[in-house]
């Protein structure tokens, strides 16, 4: 079923009963958003994969924050609370009911969408919602699912912590990083001890605060790659030395070049022939 808002709003509540109540195993919808729009915090009773056609998407949970680039999809178990923030952008959701997995995802993970799920999601967005599933509509349902369900993950999740004060800090580097920001700086702020810090911020996160930083980072310069921004601008906006330094932290990190998200990488790797 395609959905289209045209006011760049929610799917309509009558969409959203559809999805609910459909006697099918898969339900497509599609929406689009203005940049900046915030998804109020909300669940859903059926699994969800949340594709993004154009733009990126940021989904926080209680469990952290996940970006959405071009190219990618996020599983969202059902009943998992979630809000979602985005640039201008355009999305595909498959809404699955539980009995149609047999391997439900229990946690939100990020995966890669190939060119055939691409192209699977495409058709299945031109679905009835009461497809006949005997015909060709339900076998090309139960190959998407099949296809989805085998898509590698990508290692696109910042947890970020449940402390107030930790959070805050979290929250106004995700939105002005700089690599130069030190563990002493934060403990300063937070009246500790460096050593109390980092005890503090590894239980907070599960991470070291130099590994999340260098995500963080990274979640960052995806975004502003996808948008179009030269490696060089945001190296230097984030306070490297150099764009090879960068570079390399950043293949590190995602095992790929800067490159491979920029956007003309992205339209170039979605147009390839499924």
């Amino acid at each position: 079923m395609r959905h289209s808002s045209a006011n760049f709003g929610q799917p309509m509540p009558h969409t959203i009963d559809l999805l609910e109540q459909a006697d099918r195993d898969v339900v497509v919808v599609e929406s689009s958003y203005p940049d900046g729009h915030v998804v109020a915090t909300h669940t859903h009773k059926r699994v969800q994969l949340l594709h993004a056609i154009s733009g990126i998407m940021r989904l926080e949970t209680d469990a952290g924050t996940w970006i959405v680039p071009p190219g990618f999809a996020l599983w969202i178990p059902a009943g998992i609370r979630h809000q979602l923030r985005t640039t201008r952008v355009t999305t595909r959701s498959l809404y699955f009911r539980l009995n149609a997995l047999r391997n439900a995802p229990q946690a939100c993970q990020v995966i890669e969408v190939s060119p055939l799920l691409r192209a699977l999601i495409d058709a299945a967005a031109q679905v009835p919602v009461l497809y006949d599933t005997r015909q060709r509509d339900g076998m090309l349902m139960r190959l998407l699912l099949l296809e989805a369900c085998q898509s590698p993950a990508a290692p696109f999740h910042l947890p970020m912590p449940h402390d107030s004060q930790l959070a805050a800090l979290c929250n106004a580097f995700f939105a002005a990083p700089m690599q130069t920001v030190t563990p002493s700086q934060w403990a300063q702020v937070l009246h500790v001890s460096e050593r109390t810090f980092y005890r503090r911020f590894l239980a907070g996160t599960g991470l070291s605060f130099m590994e999340w930083r260098r995500k963080a980072c990274v979640f960052v310069a995806i975004s502003r790659l996808t948008l179009g921004d030269s490696v060089t601008r945001i190296a230097l906006d984030m306070g490297y030395e150099s764009s090879s330094a960068f570079s390399a932290m950043f293949r590190k990190e995602t095992g790929k070049p800067p490159s491979a998200y920029a956007r003309h990488a992205v339209q170039d790797r979605l147009s390839l022939p499924a």
